[in-house]
């Protein structure tokens, strides 16, 4: 198998000494080396501005011009390629102003023996490299952060110019329906409804890109004091029961406690995951709400009667846009966006969030938050 050719430029006004090197380089065995000699430290510098080698090996002594300035002067013009100083016997702290300089190592004409020098080139090349790599990884993180920053921007754009006319068209609607209600034409009151119910749709959908953003950006803000935990649930339940004619929301424990949090954003989660069974259980004729509490959590457990999630589809569930695909529900609209935040709101209050499912037996969203986190975080910061 042939052995891959390394390219060293070596930039030395001795000629012995370029002699002394090559004879070196040619000894080694297992090894590859191609030359090419600069004895001119200007002609040296475009060699390697040009490329066309892998390493370059300098001579710290150059004439009127030292080896450590021609680093300087090639670093300073972009050279990223590994440079390995030479210095002679008796050159002191060489070392350290070579590698100030920005070479990558040094060795002296004394010590050019063939193992030494071909473990610095090698050891000298693959730091490089390592180096190269983390730079493009960086430069790719930061594109990326670049282009995440343009997007969110975007989306905010967005949401800001499209819930302006929202807002119109909900008025409208709904001044139609009072005007047409009390003329008694259901028809017109009906379509008003309708519509009413499609802005809806479509102000929850931004609403939904706009936690995204939010949550993403490190941005989702959180307003918490104590409230009643088992009041939210009923009142939750009351405005939402209109919805559904079919599936009877049934109401299973107390809690009996005052938990701390932002009640609005755990609302949230609940009524994302009220709606979703409503949603995706449409033949079953309930949906069990389930409280529990110990001495330091509070549980609830939203259980619908539908077709259930897959085994495989469980894990991914609370990922952003993803939905079933599962050919019974192909039509059920939405962007998977509301089970992702769920779970990002029930995290960030250092709650829990799982499901339980089995195909055919329908599907039972859970989570569990703290009763009393303030305390707890006073606590830890008290002992840290």
């Amino acid at each position: 198998m042939e052995l891959h050719k390394t390219t060293i430029l070596l930039i030395e006004d001795d000629e012995e000494d370029y002699f002394l090197l090559r004879k070196v380089l040619t000894k080694m065995r297992n090894a590859n080396y191609e030359l090419r000699w600069e004895s001119d430290p200007e002609a040296g510098l475009s060699s390697m501005l040009a490329g066309q080698h892998d390493l370059c090996l300098l001579d710290y002594r150059l004439g009127a011009k030292n080896g450590i300035e021609l680093i300087k002067q090639a670093r300073s013009l972009g050279y990223s390629l590994p440079i390995i100083l030479l210095t002679g016997a008796n050159e002191s702290e060489i070392d350290i102003l070579a590698l100030q300089a920005g070479a990558d190592d040094y060795i002296s004409k004394e010590n050019l023996q063939e193992d030494l020098l071909r473990r610095i080139i090698r050891y000298a090349i693959e730091r490089k490299k390592a180096e190269r790599e983390r730079e493009k990884l960086i430069s790719e993180q930061l594109a990326i952060q670049e282009l995440e920053k343009k997007r969110n921007e975007f989306i905010s754009m967005v949401v800001h110019e499209l819930r302006t006319p929202l807002t119109s068209l909900k008025a409208h609607a709904q001044l139609l329906r009072k005007r047409f209600l009390a003329s008694g034409d259901e028809q017109v009151v009906r379509t008003t409804s309708r519509m009413n119910a499609q802005i809806n749709k479509l102000t929850d959908l931004i609403s939904d890109f706009q936690d995204v953003t939010r949550i993403e950006g490190g941005k989702l803000q959180f307003r918490e004091d104590y409230f009643a935990f088992d009041e939210l649930i009923a009142e939750l339940i009351e405005e939402i029961q209109p919805i559904t004619e079919k599936q009877l929301l049934l109401r299973d424990g107390e809690t009996n406690q005052t938990v701390w949090g932002d009640r609005g954003r755990i609302g949230q989660v609940i009524t994302n995951l009220l709606m979703n069974a409503i949603k995706y259980a449409p033949a079953s004729d309930r949906i069990i709400v389930k409280t529990t509490a110990t001495s330091d959590t509070v549980t609830v457990r939203i259980q619908d009667f539908g077709p259930g999630i897959p085994k495989d589809m469980r894990e991914k569930i609370f990922d952003p846009f993803y939905r079933l695909t599962d050919a019974r529900q192909h039509a059920i609209s939405g962007l998977g966006l509301g089970l992702y935040i769920a779970s990002e709101i029930i995290h960030r209050q250092e709650g829990q969030i799982w499901v339980e499912s089995e195909e055919g037996a329908g599907s039972t969203f859970c989570f569990t938050l703290p009763i009393d986190r303030e305390h707890v975080d006073e606590q830890k910061e008290a002992v840290m």
